[in-house]
C-alpha cells in the first residue's frame, strides 16, 4: 500500500510539473535574458515568502513532535540569519540588473497571487497530513528537477562560473529540496492513514502542482510577451 500511494503523489505532480514547463525550456536554452530570469525569482521570492509562513502554520497547528521537528529544520534552514533563503534571490536579480526595492516592492502578478491566495485557503481547510502532502510534495519536491536543467545552462548559456555566490540559490535548493521532499513522502505516507486522507493527499499534491504550473504561465507571459494578464485580445 504505501509504494502504490507513493506513486499514486509522484503521478498526481509530474501531471503539472513546473520542469516540464516552457518557460524552462527557454531559460535551459540560453533563450531568455538575465532580466528575463530575473522575473523568475522575482515572483518566487513573493510565492515562497507566503510558502514559509504556510509551513509556520502547520508547525503550530501539527501535533506529532517528528513533523514539527522537521518543519522547523526547513524553517531554519531558509531563515538562516548568516545567509537567508530570500536573499539569495535578491542577490541574484541585481545580478541581472534589478535593484533590491524591484524585487521587494515588485507587482505579484495574478496567478502568482492565485498561487498564494489559494495556500491559504488550503492549509486553513484541510487536515495537516494532507496540507504537508501538498506543500511538499506538490510544491517543494519541485525545485530540484527544475534547477538540474537550469543550473548547466547558468554556466554555459549566462556565463556564471559554478562556484558563483550569484547562483547559489538554484544550486543549494537541487540538494536541499531533495531532502525536504524526501521527508514529506514520509511524513505523507505515515500520517495520511486512512482512504480519505490519502485521497485527499493524492488531489491536493495534484492542486499544488497545477496552481503552481499556472504561476509559471503567468511569469512566462509577462517575462516573455510582457503582459500581466491573460485576457483575450
Amino acid at each position: 500500500m504505501a509504494k502504490s500511494f507513493l506513486k499514486e503523489l509522484k503521478a498526481a505532480r509530474d501531471e503539472w510539473h513546473s520542469m516540464n514547463h516552457p518557460f524552462i525550456d527557454l531559460w535551459e536554452q540560453g533563450k531568455l535574458t538575465k532580466k528575463q530570469t530575473a522575473v523568475y525569482v522575482v515572483q518566487h521570492y513573493h510565492f515562497v515568502t507566503d510558502y514559509l509562513n504556510w509551513l509556520a502554520y502547520l508547525w503550530a497547528t501539527c501535533p506529532e513532535k517528528d513533523v514539527k521537528d522537521s518543519i522547523l529544520d526547513n524553517l531554519k534552514e531558509e531563515e538562516d540569519p548568516d545567509d537567508r533563503h530570500l536573499e539569495m534571490l535578491i542577490d541574484y536579480a541585481k545580478a541581472c540588473g534589478l535593484k533590491r526595492g524591484d524585487v521587494i516592492n515588485a507587482k505579484v502578478l495574478p496567478w502568482t497571487e492565485a498561487l498564494k491566495d489559494w495556500g491559504w485557503r488550503f492549509i486553513y481547510q484541510n487536515p495537516w497530513p494532507v496540507s504537508c502532502a501538498a506543500l511538499m510534495i506538490g510544491l517543494e519536491s519541485q525545485p530540484p528537477q527544475i534547477y538540474t536543467r537550469v543550473v548547466p545552462s547558468l554556466h554555459n548559456n549566462y556565463g556564471w562560473d559554478p562556484g558563483d555566490p550569484k547562483i547559489r540559490f538554484f544550486r543549494g535548493h537541487i540538494a536541499a529540496d531533495e531532502i525536504h521532499s524526501a521527508r514529506g513522502f514520509q511524513m505523507t505516507a505515515k500520517y495520511c492513514n486512512t482512504p480519505e486522507l490519502r485521497r485527499a493527499a493524492i488531489e491536493g499534491v495534484r492542486t499544488a502542482a497545477r496552481k503552481r504550473w499556472n504561476h509559471m504561465n503567468g511569469l512566462y507571459r509577462f517575462a516573455v510577451h510582457g503582459k500581466s494578464d491573460d485576457t483575450p485580445e
